[in-house]
């Protein structure tokens, strides 16, 4: 059996976005983009992608999912605070992003930081949720809808994320999903271009690996 090997670039930075879309391209896959509903006082060193990109993105063929109104780390606040947030999330993403569906996506939390009281409020609501683990799930975890995810930073993961794939071949899990965020050293634990085409010749060229559009 082939271990499912999915990739979530977070934060939606705008110059890492557009060249992570055009490098999947060059592979014929679909990137997956995990991006926040108000972006003002997120990173503002950085640009961010809008609503008018990220409609451009699935037009393109890409997936882009809920990661928060804000990128505040819900488990730091009150739950009623943070339900309240996740609402506003899927309701501008209804409200802009070209057919979206809460019950068809995946939210990945920012931080990947969730909690069983988030998660139960959560699930009603959407497909899957993403949160902090190890990144390698069996079956049973799948099914869960609560999938869990590594992150590596603030340095560049490339390196990393190739031994985590050869332990994957060794281990063959049932699926390998790996958060991601920006290229070439933009903001946190951005992944070089040239690690990053390493990383997709690997997924399409090894045996043991086939690629997962995630919550496709």
């Amino acid at each position: 059996m082939k271990t499912r090997v999915g990739l979530i670039f977070d934060d939606g930075m705008l110059k890492s976005s557009l060249a992570t879309a055009k490098l999947f391209e060059e592979f014929g896959l679909a990137a997956v983009f995990a991006v926040i509903a108000e972006t003002k006082d997120f990173a503002p060193a950085f640009v961010k992608g809008d609503f008018q990109v990220w409609n451009e993105m699935q037009q393109r063929g890409h997936v882009v999912a809920p990661h928060g109104y804000t990128h505040a780390k819900l488990t730091e606040l009150p739950v009623p605070a943070a339900c309240d947030l996740i609402t506003r999330c899927l309701d501008t993403f209804t409200e802009k992003l070209d057919g979206f569906v809460a019950k068809a996506a995946v939210y990945d939390y920012t931080y990947n930081c969730g909690s069983p009281k988030l998660n139960e409020f959560l699930l009603p609501r959407v497909k899957a949720i993403r949160q902090d683990g190890t990144g390698f799930l069996s079956a049973k975890e799948i099914e869960s809808r609560v999938w869990h995810s590594t992150a590596i930073g603030p340095h560049d993961p490339g390196d990393e994320l190739l031994a985590l794939l050869q332990q994957a071949k060794r281990r063959r899990p049932h699926t390998f999903l790996f958060t991601l965020h920006g290229t070439d050293g933009e903001a946190w634990g951005a992944i070089a271009l040239d690690k990053l085409r390493r990383v997709l010749e690997t997924i399409v060229s090894e045996e043991a690996f086939e690629y997962w559009v995630v919550g496709k």
